[in-house]
């Protein structure tokens, strides 16, 4: 595997030319790009509405639907499965295809995929809400909900790796790495938590123990590898410079596939000594590899970030991502113990992961793409729409990582200390925080709002454009 710099120029004379490779990937992608952000948009209203419930427990009262139990695991699930998945689909379909400059295999089949994949989902929130959930967090999807999840997504990846295996490019660049793995990765992950927790039903500290690797290698190797896919693709794309750094950047691949599956897991209760004494190991070991894959990055746009911030919203949107996911990294290394366990510390993690270190690679990469596969602009139609949603989004996303994060250390602290009475330490005494996270959410579901009228604006020039043509 050959780490090359990202082109837009076909390898071969056989191979298709750009036009016809985003021809086919126009449906698919869009439909899943635009799939994924309205339920960005639907999962952070339900989170909101679930964050006010933990300063106001009387709000909204009366029905059990929308109780805080139910309410925060189906936004969790909508904008994991929801948003986060479906849009990590939608941008493998166009790495593949634009790397390894083939047209997309079956794009109708890709779709209908799609939405069975959006169907499932639908069917899995409204189980959470009727009070149907299995209970295991990030997989709180009953079973009539996740047999089909999975059936959607092995017809997916199905034709996408198909797809991979007839590109005319045959060296892999370093974001197929990433997207490849993920690939593979998920339904490995999915079927085993599924088989062992929802399947064979294991007991006792079992339980525990798979599911809380299941969560974290759905939001360390997937969705993290997902968004690394789109920075090594983008960043040296928009300085126009090629990847620096390459041997470096293929240990730090490895080196997460092998100590980030084994990190997360330091806050479990109840377990043998042994794992979360080997998962405190792994949460800082995970430390190398990230800070091994961002060094070839920042070597790439030294001395260029100035003007790529000011020239690509992209690149904003890249920038905040990358120092998230060092955070979050350092973050969990060194204030993931148990002086926060049962605190909403660990909430935070999966937040920022979800939306601030995935979420944000992925607004940032769609503001590229989607333009290109609907008017065939650089940008986006509207510029002031863009920027809302880039700085709506990372106010919310710092919001709601810094709420979570204070109120859980303000817990830990009451729960370490026995003369403080918990209700006014743990609870009252955290209000503040949890009203910054119900803001935080506003806002990014007001940046989900933003893109979305962005996308409508280019799908009506797309319209008109077609309209226009035909006449």
């Amino acid at each position: 595997m050959t780490l090359t710099q990202p082109s837009n120029q076909p390898a071969c004379a056989a191979a298709p030319t750009v036009a016809t490779v985003e021809a086919s990937c126009r449906l698919p992608v869009l439909f899943l790009a635009f799939s994924g952000v309205a339920w960005l948009l639907l999962g952070t209203a339900l989170a909101l509405l679930a964050s006010v419930q933990l300063y106001n427990p009387t709000f909204m009262e009366g029905c059990p639907w929308v109780t805080y139990g139910r309410l925060r695991p189906a936004a969790v699930n909508a904008l994991t499965y929801g948003f986060a998945l479906q849009t990590a689909f939608a941008l493998a379909l166009w790495l593949i295809a634009r790397l390894g400059r083939v047209e997309l295999v079956a794009p109708l089949g890709l779709t209908i995929a799609a939405k069975f994949w959006n169907i499932a989902v639908t069917v899995g929130v409204f189980g959470v809400l009727a009070g149907d959930a299995t209970g295991y967090d990030l997989l709180e999807f009953p079973l009539y909900a996740a047999l089909p999840l999975f059936a959607s997504y092995a017809c997916f990846a199905a034709w996408t790796l198909v797809t991979l295996h007839q590109r005319t490019e045959r060296e892999l660049y370093v974001s197929l790495w990433f997207v490849l793995a993920g690939l593979l990765w998920f339904p490995w992950i999915l079927s085993t938590a599924q088989g062992l927790l929802l399947g064979w039903q294991v007991t006792g500290v079992v339980q525990a123990i798979v599911a809380g690797w299941f969560a974290n290698n759905l939001l360390q190797i997937v969705l993290t590898g997902s968004a690394l896919a789109v920075l090594f693709y983008f960043v040296p794309k928009l300085v126009n410079r090629p990847l620096a750094n390459p041997a470096l950047t293929r240990t730090g691949f490895w080196l997460l596939l092998l100590v980030g599956g084994w990190s997360g897991l330091a806050q479990l209760p109840a377990v043998p000594a042994w794992i979360p004494a080997v998962s405190g190991a792994a949460n800082v070991l995970v430390i190398v590899p990230v800070i091994a894959l961002l060094i070839p990055l920042w070597q790439t746009v030294d001395g260029r970030i100035s003007d790529a911030w000011n020239a690509s919203a992209t690149f904003r949107f890249l920038v905040i991502a990358a120092i998230l996911l060092l955070g979050i990294t350092l973050r969990t290394a060194f204030l993931g113990g148990h002086f926060t366990q049962f605190t909403f510390f660990s909430v935070a993690r999966t937040d920022i992961t979800i939306l601030g270190v995935f979420g944000l690679a992925a607004l940032g990469a769609l503001h590229y793409i989607v333009p290109r596969l609907t008017t065939g602009d650089d940008k986006l139609p509207s510029e002031g729409l863009a920027d809302l949603a880039f700085w709506a989004s990372i106010l919310g996303v710092l919001a709601v990582g810094i709420g979570f994060s204070v109120a859980g250390f303000n817990q830990g602290w009451v729960n370490g200390d026995a003369e403080k009475k918990f209700v006014e330490g743990a609870v009252t005494g955290i209000a503040g925080q949890l009203k910054l996270v119900t803001f935080g959410y506003g806002a990014l579901a007001l940046a989900a709002l933003a893109f979305l009228a962005n996308f409508a604006l280019a799908i009506r020039r797309c319209c008109a454009a077609c309209c226009g043509g035909a006449r």
